[in-house]
């Protein structure tokens, strides 16, 4: 991605000498124009959407491939990978004389709170993991900027940063940000509950990779009872025992999978096991050597 530079520069051209001054507000203050939340809102829009779209349309027909293989905890390292990638993304184009591509199309910036330059790296990267910090407080972070006379979010704290216009803007293109900075957050919306607390695709991939890890584990300690007593069993309290933490398997076991429906199935030299998993339709797994 080409690198978007911008000049942190203030510098205007002084007045005539005979130019009448005044001490309130002050020149530097006359300077920076603090950007607006709604441009705010909607560059971090942007940015997230360029990152996060073109990565789950890559993951999500590669966890259809994998999925019989993937564990929870692939998913999870997933899941993370996304959010860290997001966090990099931010720190870099948000330090030196750098933007992010959002930020970029609105016309803002961030710079140290005094308006002296760009901020560090460390100070950088300080404010994108203070996204998720203020996402956590139940996006209270972001409504500090509501009240904050410098419009600063709890990352801009973080970051010992404020975040400035580029280029002034006229009544329509405000308009066009709120309205776009709308859609934009609908979309998200709807993206979020169908995947999470609509029971989305994700979300049930996850559940039944989880319910196929369990019966993995169950069919090896099948194995196991078959090796120390010679035949397969059906009883669970057996298969429990063998797993060395029987109350722990236990409570894993109903984590995982649904009592209605669970059921082993055993002859002289095999075994089947079926449940349901805890997705939104209750996929049935099965698992047969």
């Amino acid at each position: 991605m080409d690198e978007q530079r911008i000049n942190f520069s203030l510098e205007q051209e002084e007045p005539p000498a005979v130019a009448i001054r005044t001490t309130a507000p002050s020149e530097k203050e006359q300077k920076i124009q603090y950007a607006s939340i709604a441009e705010r809102f909607v560059a971090l829009l942007i940015d997230y959407g360029i990152i996060f779209i073109p990565l789950q349309l890559i993951s999500v027909p590669l966890v259809k491939w994998l999925k019989p293989e993937w564990d929870l905890w692939q998913f999870v390292a997933m899941f993370l990978s996304f959010h860290l990638v997001f966090i990099l993304y931010q720190t870099i184009f948000s330090c030196g004389d750098r933007v992010t591509l959002g930020k970029s199309l609105v016309g803002i910036a961030v710079m140290k709170q005094d308006g002296s330059g760009p901020i560090s790296f460390p100070r950088a990267f300080l404010r994108s993991v203070g996204y998720y910090i203020s996402a956590v407080l139940f996006m209270g972070g972001f409504f500090l900027a509501f009240i904050d006379d410098q419009r600063r979010s709890l990352h801009d704290r973080l970051g010992g940063s404020i975040v400035v216009e580029l280029r002034p803007k006229s009544t329509g293109e405000k308009v066009i940000l709120r309205l776009v900075g709308g859609a934009l957050l609908m979309a998200f919306g709807w993206v979020a509950y169908s995947q999470i607390l609509g029971g989305g695709a994700m979300m049930d991939q996850i559940y039944v990779s989880q319910a196929k890890s369990h019966l993995r584990k169950l069919a090896q300690l099948e194995e196991e009872h078959n090796v120390r007593y010679g035949y397969y069993t059906n009883d669970l309290a057996r298969l429990y025992l063998l797993s060395g933490d029987p109350v722990q398997f236990q409570r894993d076991t109903q984590k995982a999978l649904e009592r209605r429906g669970f059921n082993i199935g055993v002859s002289d030299d095999s075994y089947k096991i079926v449940a349901h998993a805890k997705d939104k339709t209750h996929t049935l797994v099965v698992f047969q050597p």
